[in-house]
């Protein structure tokens, strides 16, 4: 990994704040940037915050409670069948779960061969059943393969210790000790499921949505919400 790549989101808020020191003079301006570098680099998350978090992320997408998470818990189509008859809150709880699954098990890095996912049957050719379901078994081989990258046993599930086992370090880059990972420790790790929880957890992405929706006027109709979060996050290297 070559390439620092920080969440757009959070790329446009820096870019929306230096915005308001537009008309100040140069040396205020450069001294505010680095105080925002400083500031943004220092900032970080508590540990005990970050597992907190991603348990109940587990919990969440374990909906039959059996302390593993499978394929068929994770299949979006059948809730998205359901949206028309969902209630606000089953709307919200919809909403949730689906920004979990696609940051959590949607893998957008793998190379795949859809000719060959979406031919079903192997003849070589797409039929129209096969055409028509074609976005229903993309979506279906990339959460296969999200599952694979958590199943360290190879039992087709991924249970809890699985799913928080990327968090086993935290204590290793938390240098100072003082039960929190900064932004700056957290670039220092080769996992980047990591850096994206770190990052994740400082936004707050879930709250801050659906804090705008319940200030939200109207009430007519339903309002499917989807909310995605797609965090693609690679830490530059030192050459050292």
């Amino acid at each position: 990994m070559n390439i620092t790549k920080i969440l757009t989101s959070l790329t446009i808020a820096m870019l929306v704040f230096l915005s308001f020191s537009a008309s100040a003079d140069e040396e205020k301006h450069v001294t505010g940037m680095r105080l925002m570098e400083a500031d943004w680099f220092s900032a970080g998350a508590a540990i005990q915050d970050l597992r907190e978090r991603s348990t109940k992320t587990f919990e969440l997408l374990d909906t039959n409670r059996s302390g593993s998470i499978t394929l068929d818990e994770l299949d979006l189509s059948q809730m998205e069948s359901d949206l028309k008859s969902m209630n606000r809150e089953e709307l919200r709880e919809y909403s949730r779960r689906s920004s979990a699954i696609h940051s959590k098990f949607m893998s957008w890095s793998s190379e795949i061969d859809e000719f060959e996912v979406v031919d079903t049957n192997g003849d070589g050719v797409w039929n129209k059943e096969e055409y028509e379901a074609r976005n229903e078994n993309m979506q279906r081989h990339r959460l296969e393969l999200g599952i694979q990258e958590w199943d360290a046993d190879g039992n087709d599930a991924v249970e809890l210790h699985e799913f928080n086992s990327h968090l086993d370090e935290l204590e290793l880059l938390d240098e100072n000790g003082d039960g929190t990972v900064s932004h700056e420790e957290a670039f220092k790790s080769k996992n980047d499921r990591v850096i994206t929880d770190v990052l994740k957890n400082k936004l707050m992405l879930d709250e801050m949505v659906w804090a705008s929706m319940e200030a939200m006027d109207g009430t007519s109709g339903v309002h499917s919400v989807e909310f995605k979060v797609k965090t693609e996050v690679k830490a530059e290297r030192s050459k050292d």
